[in-house]
This record gives structure tokens, sequence and C-alpha cells, in this order.
């Protein structure tokens, strides 16, 4: 199959959705996310007809999984084997493997060539693009552990896609993979890519993050079942800010406890300065948010500004001190 010019794109049908009966998948980069999109795929109706792993214990994982897949001595083979291609790899080497892959994709009609990394939009997909092919960034808001449930996992998750303006045929297909193993489209602009992974960062590892230093918290005071303990508190305040939040905020912020503040700062100060320093932006995060939804007046969020040990301001900044906020140096 000959290659397709750049400039011409790929000819095929821009309204066909790619119906998931005998269409086939090669995975490149069997991982957690790739297993679970494949396993899912394969739910839903699709084969898996190709695999490339560059390590051996990745082949095995994948081939006892996907039986009857060819297991590929090279990206660009499994490429050549599949209408979609799903590239499973890390973050700094999609643009590594799409070069690989690139000429098993230049064929007609075009594949789709996908990754499902949350950072990056289709800018590291140039390499198949180049050569005809439709390219789609397509990423489960998920955690993945890489057990055989994951696949269950991703029904009812929201994945962000991005591809290229005006490629509807790429859109189309990304949008029918999606909702194809249960999922919920959203489609996120290439320029927004950064801002929508960092809020997922923010949201899911950091949180993470946070409840395994409260539960260290917790124990320290001489809680022994420290989940058990923090538990139905973490549940309640997650489902609160997800239906209401900054309406849901409680704690020593929201009701101006500036001498509560005081106290837990100096106290984390004295067992973990790293996680004072967490405590305090924290705080003072949490009170520009209360000050700028009108939940905390002025000058009680100056006064928890400065509790939290806040120092060096920009005063032209939201909740500043050029805007009644700021604290004093």
């Amino acid at each position: 199959m000959r290659p397709q010019s750049p400039d011409a794109g790929p000819a095929d049908d821009p309204s066909d959705p790619m119906d998931p009966a005998g269409c086939s998948v090669a995975i490149i980069g069997p991982g957690r996310a790739g297993m679970a999109m494949g396993r899912a795929l394969v739910a839903a109706g699709y084969e898996v007809s190709a695999l490339y792993s560059r390590s051996g214990a990745g082949r095995e994982r994948a081939a006892a999984v996907f039986s009857a897949a060819e297991v590929c001595a090279a990206p660009a083979a499994a490429a050549a084997r599949a209408e979609v291609i799903i590239l499973g790899v890390p973050d700094d080497r999609i643009a590594e493997v799409a070069r690989q892959a690139a000429p098993g994709a230049a064929r007609t009609p075009a594949p789709l060539v996908a990754h499902l990394s949350g950072r990056h939009g289709i800018l590291p997909l140039r390499a198949v693009t180049a050569v005809g092919a439709r390219a789609a960034a397509i990423h489960p808001i998920m955690t993945l552990t890489g057990a055989p449930d994951d696949a269950a996992r991703l029904v009812g998750a929201t994945f962000g896609i991005t591809t290229a303006p005006g490629d509807d045929a790429a859109a189309a297909r990304a949008r029918r993979l999606v909702e194809s193993v249960g999922g919920r489209p959203a489609i996120i602009p290439e320029e927004r890519r950064a801002i929508y992974h960092a809020a997922l960062v923010l949201g899911g590892n950091f949180l993470a993050t946070l409840v395994t230093a409260a539960g260290q918290l917790v124990a320290a005071a001489g809680v022994e079942d420290q989940a058990a303990a923090l538990g139905p508190l973490l549940r309640m305040s997650l489902e609160n800010a997800l239906a209401a939040g900054e309406h849901a905020m409680t704690g020593p912020v929201r009701r101006g406890d500036v001498g509560t503040v005081t106290v837990q700062s100096a106290e984390l100060a004295r067992l973990d300065p790293h996680l004072a320093d967490a405590y305090a932006a924290l705080a003072v995060l949490t009170a520009d948010r209360l000050e700028s939804a009108g939940l905390l007046t002025s000058d009680v969020a100056a006064s928890v500004r400065a509790a939290a040990g806040e120092r060096g301001r920009d005063p032209d900044t939201p909740g500043g001190a050029g805007q009644g906020g700021g604290a004093p140096a």
C-alpha cells in the first residue's frame, strides 16, 4: 500500500466512525493503560491483532491476554496489521515510537494512531500524520493499577480527546472508540492540554499524596486504623466538593480560626518542614478561593494567610494586598 501525500490527507470517509465489528487493533506498549484499553476494546467487539513491547516481560504478559494477536518485532510491523494503533508508551517516548511506527501506518485507507497520554495532544504524532495517518490523543481520566479489572474502570470514565482542528474523521473515530468502551468523550484543544493534565495531577495524584500524609499524621497522633478513621471524612469531603465547590469547604480556614491555623502550622513545622510548607500553601489557596467566592472577608483571609506564614505575596495577584487581601510583610 502506498503512502499518501501529507497535503492530500487520508482518503477515507470522514463520516465513518469505525464500526467495532471486525476492526483490528495494534497495541504498541502494553503497559497499564495499553492493556486496559486493549481489554476494553476486545470486550466492545474489536480485535487485537498485533502487539509490540520492547521488553520480554511485556510481550509475554500481553500475549497471554491477547492470544490471537501477532507479537511483532518492531512498532512498524505492528502498525501495519491494524486499523487502530494504540501507543501505550510513556509520555517522553511517544514521538520516538511514532517515528518507529510511521512506516507501518503509511497506507490507505488511513489508520487511526492514538496515544493514551494525558500530558500531550497530537504534536508528538507528527511522524504518523506526515505519512497520512489520522492522529488522536485519547486519555482516560482514571487510575489504573495493571489488574484485569482495569478495563471495567473505564466504563463511565471521561476521556480527554484531542485531534487536529478540522479532522472530522479522526474526531469521529476517537469518539467511537471511547463510547465503545463505555467512556464519555471530552474534547480538549491542543493548547489546553497542559492545563487539562495539571488539573488531573492536582486532583488525583496530589490527592493521594495528601491522603497518605494525613494517614501518617493520625498514626503519629495514636490512631491505629488510619483508613477507618479517615475514610468516611475523605469520601464525604470529596462528594461535597464535587457537588458544591467552595461552598462545601469546612475547617479552620473556612471558620476564620486563625489561632488554629497558627498552632497547626507551628506543629507541622516541628514534625516535617515540607509538610508544613504544603499546609501553608493549601491554607493560602483555600483562603483565596473562599475570599473570591465571597465566603470569607478580606481581613479574615489576610489574617489566615499571615498565620500560614505567607510571605512576599504579589500585591497585584487576586486576593493579594492590592485587592484588600494581602498578608503583612
